[in-house]
């Protein structure tokens, strides 16, 4: 095809069907920093950073850094003109003057105005034809500072070959149609029928029941998402290792994966790491090929450095790098009271997964970071306040009592069972304080996307009728008791409900259950 009929087809896509933008957690340049920091790279100052974004839509991804960083500077890139007004729009309205969206084919994209500390480009790679995927090589090589650090989020394989069989029997019958909304109509058409009549046993079908549900999701955000996954004229997902070697033909060095628990093979089982280990630990690339098809990985988001910088990444994670984190963690007993013994006890993180600590310090320190969640801390501070819990009887000498605390941080950021920064996260002096930019951020969405604002950790947080109501008001003017009281009348008078997970009752009660969704609201939006 024409490259300039594949550049308007292209565009054509995302402007008749703009995706909902929204911040994707692992691309923040906060977390890319504390990344690198694990893997022994210094980073740039995040607060202080240049960030360029390759395909920034409507700015949903960049607009929470620039509201979290005013010393920062922002630019975003996108070749649908009808997202990058909606996106100036909201800019212009969030009154912020650190960041820029510019509509722009990557294919001409020269130097941007100097080089950039963060280049970020989520879903974009994998979604045009290989021309444009060495222009976004070669746009991060020639735009990214000599310390900087790329991310590129994009479909792999192996995950993705049973999803191209189910692409492919959609574009079969929409191959005719030019509308898009008919073709996504017809396309769904055809996993109906292949639902009720594919092979059982085969992988089609297989696959068909695994993605039928997303397909057929009716909402908008996800209509332009299947809009853009299984029907877009460009669909060209890669294994890691031809990524890497990609990257390195255009002067780029794999750094890691945002996802950092799943570059470790011991995460995934002691038999798979032990073998793992034997067969390929010379190369890291090569043991998360292995693991791509142990877990049929189906999206990646890879982190790129300048390829000077490949000596110094060391992928043998010391205690020295790890106790410079600022970490954070929310961690609850599965089990009832936490006893501070060296008895085993199972903990349940914010993400699901449970892992079991066996000793004191362990069990202390999940106590101490989970009654400062969602804010961090640093390592002395989490040994001083998990020594003032312990008894003395319980205390082990330092040198085990620091090994102890060194696990458990292994524990929050190599497995996965916590959030890291290199700067804190800390809660603002003073009454619960939000930004204006993320007060007024549900007001400024596009029509028809999930109320939601974000938080410091670079999430949406979808807002429920009570955050909905609270939120203008957390302006730093107003303690919790008054927020409480103003949540009060506002459910009494019926403008707000809010759940009752108790019987109705005493008035001592209501104020409980409601000063318990205050607290968690403000724990939400890290206020």
């Amino acid at each position: 095809m024409d490259a300039n009929k594949q550049t308007n087809e292209i565009q054509q896509n995302y402007d008749d069907y703009p995706y909902y933008s929204f911040p994707y957690e692992q691309s923040a340049p906060e977390h890319l920093a504390a990344v690198a920091h694990v893997f022994g790279l210094t980073a740039p100052d995040t607060r202080k950073a240049r960030v360029l974004e390759l395909g920034c839509a409507a700015g949903g991804n960049l607009i929470p850094f620039a509201v979290r960083n005013p010393d920062a500077r922002a630019i975003g890139i996108d070749l649908s003109g009808v997202q990058v007004q909606e996106g100036r729009k909201r800019v212009k309205r969030l009154k912020l003057n650190n960041i820029e969206l510019r509509q722009q084919d990557l294919m001409t994209l020269g130097e941007v105005d100097g080089k950039f500390d963060y280049i970020v480009c989520h879903g974009v790679y994998s979604w045009v034809p290989p021309d444009v995927q060495q222009a976004i090589l070669r746009v991060c090589r020639e735009n990214l500072s000599a310390d900087g650090i790329a991310y590129i989020g994009y479909k792999t394989y192996p995950g993705w070959k049973s999803r191209e069989i189910v692409r492919d029997a959609m574009l079969l019958r929409a191959r005719e149609l030019k509308g898009g909304r008919e073709r996504l109509a017809y396309g769904r058409g055809m996993i109906d029928f292949l639902r009720q009549h594919a092979s059982k046993d085969s992988v089609l079908a297989r696959a068909v029941e695994r993605d039928h549900a997303l397909i057929g999701n009716g909402d908008t955000g996800m209509s332009a998402y299947v809009a853009h996954d299984y029907l877009a004229p460009t669909n060209a997902p890669c294994y890691l290792q031809d990524f890497v070697n990609a990257a390195g033909e255009n002067g780029l060095a794999y750094l890691g994966d945002a996802n950092l628990p799943s570059m470790f093979a011991f995460n995934y089982g002691d038999d798979i790491g032990r073998l793992l280990m034997e067969e390929c630990g010379h190369s890291q690339v090569a043991i998360e090929q292995y693991l791509d098809f142990v877990s049929d990985r189906s999206f990646r988001t890879s982190l790129l450095v300048h390829t000077a910088r490949a000596d110094g990444i060391a992928y043998q994670v010391g205690h020295e790098r790890l106790r410079a984190l600022q970490v954070a963690a929310s961690l609850t007993c599965a089990s009832g009271d936490v006893h501070l013994d060296d008895s085993p006890q199972p903990f349940t993180a914010d993400n699901g997964s449970t892992i079991v600590f066996n000793d004191a310090v362990a069990k202390a320190a999940a106590v101490v970071l989970d009654d400062a969640w969602p804010f961090t801390m640093s390592f002395d501070a989490l040994k001083r306040d998990v020594q003032a819990l312990l008894s003395a009887a319980m205390t082990p000498d330092e040198t085990v009592f620091d090994a102890r605390l060194d696990l458990f941080i292994n524990a929050l950021v190599v497995r996965g069972f916590g959030r890291f920064r290199v700067d804190p996260v800390t809660r603002r002096a003073g009454n619960p304080n939000l930004h204006a930019a993320l007060r007024a951020y549900p007001a400024q969405l596009p029509e028809g996307q999930l109320a939601h604002t974000v938080n410091p950790w670079h999430q949406p947080v979808q807002l429920d009728a009570a955050a909905q109501y609270l939120l203008p008001y957390i302006d730093g003017s107003r303690t919790r008791k008054q927020l409480l009281g103003m949540l009060s009348k506002a459910v009494h008078d019926g403008a707000v409900t809010v759940e009752q997970s108790t019987s109705e009752g005493a008035e001592g009660t209501q104020r409980a259950v409601l000063a318990d969704k205050l607290e968690q609201v403000l724990k939400l939006l890290c206020a």
